[in-house]
């Protein structure tokens, strides 16, 4: 490869410039929510009963172990393409010499974690005491490689806002890794079962995005373009790295301290939350970010946009997390056993963090969007020294008190975040809570009436109990948020009639109202 600025075009695909012009923005917004929807729900339904599949066959000791070697995979895949493929959906003009230097510096950094993690196994197992942990790690090295042929693909995808693709890439990775995970589980292979899934998952996704993008890398590398992009991925990279501490140093504490069995347990209970946050606040997270960037040149334009998400997804966000504490010992015993009966209190405490989330779901994408990644970098900075000192301080009492540190850190610097919103992107912070309000309330009522419900059919099994609490708590919070904020139910619709393809000439037909859509129409302004 050579240093030059050649930028012939590619005759199936070029890269395509984030405009200035909005009309589209908001059928490509509500196009690709569609299909984030599909993405994440399938993907994470799907992965949910292998999980609980596994869960089955499986013993606490086998999540443990391979959860500790995914802490130090994780971690290298972080570096893998350093930031580069958030900086290709951020820049506004993109061409192909940017692409493909992106895409090989991925690849060499990809062999060469690939190398060290080969190497680094030996001494990590050593370390730990875990002799088990070494081949582990080493087969699981090959993820590297994997992830780096796949990185700058996805990046290029979710700058055109072209979640079909992921969709079906995401879709076919799950399947393929639950397929090898539940075949290798079957047949004995233990804690390798796990291993295997995550293979299968990483390759099939590989060839399905080779397969449904046009692009080919070219032999372009350009140190000027490279330059270029990784004073904004830099950022990137040091937020990734800061929030893969943050987020792992329980796993690695717990794994360190207490065991693999306790470390499994834990695993069980962060693993429901992670799903839900996945299902709740990924879809539009993906969005987000690209989406905000379109318009970062119209600031009001662009707070209208971030108040729309915030109010839309925290009325799912609010009362599925606060509800999912509630009833999270319950909900473990019917759909995984008895067995891990000690992981519901665990995912209990961890749900708590859900009323953080749906105030600062989209901080990132939006400190990204305004182009400020390093003020993200110093929050994730500032939250890891504040969990890992809380999770050295909890870990010698148990696996509770580690829950118990997670979830209070994020209400510690939840202020930090508000007021980084206001200075740097001028979100105002009473207008941004204002969103969150009838949906505040409606959660309040809800955990009133699945606590009563406990204390009255408190006796039942774990099933029926489950089923009665559920049942109370959505007929509460859905009273109360008609008669609260009757507004929001109704913009919660017509978002969603304008996600199902076809959905708003339907309900505009229903209401009489039959027009072309126009770029100034009322109900186009929140996201364009």
């Amino acid at each position: 490869m050579t240093s030059h600025e050649s930028e012939s075009p590619d005759e199936g695909w070029r890269p395509a410039e984030h405009g200035r012009d909005g009309r589209s923005l908001q059928r490509r917004v509500t196009r690709g929510l569609a299909w984030t929807i599909v993405d994440n729900w399938g993907r994470q339904l799907l992965g949910f009963a292998v999980f609980i599949i596994l869960a089955n066959l499986l013993q606490p000791t086998d999540f443990g172990l391979v959860a500790l070697a995914v802490v130090f995979v994780n971690f290298a895949q972080v570096f893998v393409d350093q930031g580069l493929g958030d900086a290709l959906i951020q820049r506004r003009e993109l061409t192909r010499s940017h692409i493909d230097t992106a895409f090989w510096v991925a690849i060499a950094t990809g062999v060469l974690l690939t190398a060290l993690g080969l190497v680094l196994a030996i001494p990590i197992a050593a370390l730990l005491e875990e002799p088990d942990l070494r081949p582990i790690l080493q087969v699981l090295s090959l993820a590297f490689v994997l992830a780096a042929m796949s990185s700058i693909q996805i990046a290029l995808l979710r700058r055109e806002l072209a979640f079909r693709s992921l969709a079906l890439r995401s879709i076919a990775a799950t399947v393929a890794g639950g397929v090898v995970g539940i075949a290798m589980a079957f047949l004995g292979f233990g804690p390798w079962a796990l291993v295997g899934q995550q293979l299968a998952s990483a390759a099939a996704a590989v060839m399905t995005l080779w397969w449904v993008l046009p692009w080919r890398p070219g032999l372009r590398f350009s140190r000027e373009h490279f330059k270029s992009l990784f004073a904004f991925g830099i950022h990137v990279v040091g937020t990734d790295v800061v929030a893969f501490f943050a987020r792992n140093s329980d796993n690695l504490l717990i794994g360190s301290f207490l065991g693999t069995r306790p470390l499994g347990l834990y695993a069980v209970g962060y693993r429901m939350l992670d799903t839900t946050q996945v299902l709740l606040i990924n879809i539009s997270r993906k969005i987000a970010f690209p989406a905000l960037a379109s318009v970062q040149h119209d600031r009001e334009r662009m707070a209208r946009a971030y108040f729309k998400l915030t109010r839309i997804t925290g009325a799912l966000i609010l009362p599925v997390y606060v509800g999912l504490a509630l009833v999270a010992p319950e909900l473990v015993v019917v759909l995984i056993g008895e067995r891990w009966s000690e992981s519901g209190p665990v995912a209990a405490v961890l749900f708590l963090i859900g009323p953080v989330l749906a105030m600062q779901a989209f901080s990132a994408s939006l400190f990204y969007a305004v182009g400020q990644p390093q003020v993200n970098f110093r929050f994730r900075l500032i939250t890891m020294i504040v969990r890992v000192v809380g999770f050295f301080v909890a870990v010698p009492f148990g696996i509770i008190p580690v829950a118990i540190a997670f979830a209070a850190s994020g209400y510690l610097l939840l202020p930090l975040n508000l007021y980084w919103q206001r200075r740097y992107a001028g979100i105002h912070v009473r207008a941004y809570l204002a969103q969150l309000r009838g949906p505040a309330v409606a959660t309040t009522m809800m955990a009133l009436a699945v606590l009563g419900v406990r204390l009255a059919f408190g006796e039942v099994g774990a099933g029926p109990l489950l089923a009665i609490e559920i049942a109370a708590g959505t007929v509460a919070f859905i009273a109360v948020m008609w008669a609260a904020d009757r507004a929001l139910l109704h913009e919660a619709f017509s978002v969603a009639a304008q996600v199902i393809p076809g959905g708003g000439r339907a309900r505009r037909r229903l209401r009489g109202e039959v027009r072309p859509a126009l770029p100034d129409d009322e109900d186009q302004r929140g996201l364009r």
